[in-house]
């Protein structure tokens, strides 16, 4: 195995990051800009600027679709197509949800959130702007602190990451299934069935339906960097820097 990067990005005021399922690499900063970049490319090839800005709590840009964010500051969202255009642009309604706190697409023209005010999880219909499940969390999970981190729907099922407890599975009408005690400090990523995440100098892909775990020895040009798995690619990023491998030259493993 060679850890040979396709390409180093240096990327200004770096925050989130996320990858679609064509290879191409999303970018936010500080302020709420998005970029677009590619493997192999050392610049940005399309990029959004919201007409408000501020930080962004959630980026997503795996659906097949859509682009999703998410403002805790201006509990706002948005859903953008694949060329970045703005298709969906709403706050997050007073009236059904106080305080959003943290905010994941779903299926089906829903959005998961985490309404701080009263520690509930709720699926909201952004179209007919509705609440359609409404989950208790203080009730489901008594012991838990419920300091949510991350949410992300995948696979038909949703994760739930609490800080220093683990990660929380519910099936996509919000009902508890279990929980890995795995500890998770950065964004959920995932590739096939596994939950992509470092462990010291470890990269560690763990099946989330048993458990079972793969490590590899990661390069000490990416200590302390989150990471983010797609078809072809593990994206190393922190330091206002995106480190591209193959995933097949440097792992050793194939996407079939």
């Amino acid at each position: 195995m060679v850890w040979e990067p396709i390409s180093v990005i240096q990327v200004p005021r770096m925050d989130l990051v996320s990858l679609d399922n064509q290879g191409f690499i999303f970018v936010v900063d500080l302020e709420g800009n998005l970029y677009q970049y590619q493997a192999g490319t050392p610049s940005w090839i399309n990029n959004f600027s919201p007409p408000r800005q501020a930080r962004v709590s959630t980026l997503e840009a795996f659906w097949t679709v859509n682009i999703f964010t998410f403002s805790v500051d201006l509990q706002e969202y948005r859903i953008l197509d694949r060329f970045i255009n703005p298709i969906a642009e709403n706050r997050i309604p007073e009236q059904l949800i106080s305080l959003a706190k943290v905010a994941t697409l779903g299926n089906n023209n829903i959005i998961w959130i985490l309404d701080e005010s009263d520690l509930s999880l709720k699926q909201l219909d952004y179209r007919r702007n509705r609440i359609i499940q409404h989950q208790p969390l203080n009730l489901i999970l008594g012991e838990s602190a419920l300091f949510v981190t991350d949410m992300r729907e995948y696979g038909n099922l949703l994760f739930v990451n609490i800080e220093d407890e683990g990660i929380f599975i519910f099936d996509n009408q919000g009902n508890y299934i279990r929980k890995h005690d795995t500890i998770i400090e950065q964004k959920l990523s995932f590739w096939k069935n596994n939950l992509v995440f470092t462990e010291g100098e470890q990269l560690i892909l763990m099946d989330f339906q048993t458990g079972q775990r793969s490590s590899y020895l990661l390069p000490k040009e990416v200590k302390n960097m989150s990471v983010m798995m797609g078809p072809r690619h593990l994206v190393c990023y922190g330091n206002n820097q995106l480190r591209i491998y193959d995933i097949q030259q440097s792992l050793g493993i194939t996407e079939e």
